[in-house]
């Protein structure tokens, strides 16, 4: 699940996209390797084999799934300036990317699922450009009906096809 946060005036709109359940999972996964430890330390003795295996694939997933999807998006609609921005921090640094306001075409909501959902703007170069580096999920559309007002333009729902029924 992403927060989506949707703040601003009509002449800046700034759209903050948190991935708050991926990095709950990050913070389950340091409490349980920090409790296995701290046993390991009461124990006096050294790590096991097997202990050691399920520390290191533990870390190797959370650090997977923060690379995948713990990534923090910012996006910015500047009318003053006529500027549209989308940046996005993750453990692999930040991406940002710059257009005019007066390329964007439309919005796209790509459905996945029923509450699953990526939002690309259509630029008139035919580029799509991701307001966020992951699929969202959501059970209103106050969100994209505030982005789309932002931008000017109507939110077209498109349907993903799906590989497996």
């Amino acid at each position: 699940m992403t927060w989506q946060l949707v703040q601003g005036s009509p002449d800046l709109v700034t759209v903050r996209f948190i991935p708050w359940l991926t990095w709950s999972f990050a913070a389950l996964v340091i409490y349980g390797v920090t409790t296995i430890g701290q046993s390991i330390i009461a124990r006096g003795q050294g790590i096991t084999t097997g202990e050691l295996v399920a520390l290191v694939l533990l870390l190797g997933m959370m650090i997977f799934t923060l690379i995948t999807g713990g990534q923090f998006g910012l996006c910015r609609i500047d009318r003053r300036r006529g500027l549209l921005s989308v940046t996005s921090y993750g453990l692999l640094g930040r991406s940002y990317q710059e257009r005019p306001l007066a390329d964007v075409k439309g919005l796209e909501v790509r459905l996945l699922r029923r509450a699953q959902y990526r939002l690309l703007v259509a630029l008139r170069s035919g580029e799509r450009l991701p307001l966020a580096p992951f699929y969202l999920v959501s059970f209103n559309d106050r969100s994209i009906r505030s982005i789309a007002k932002a931008l000017g333009v109507e939110p077209e729902l498109i349907q993903e096809k799906r590989l497996f029924r």
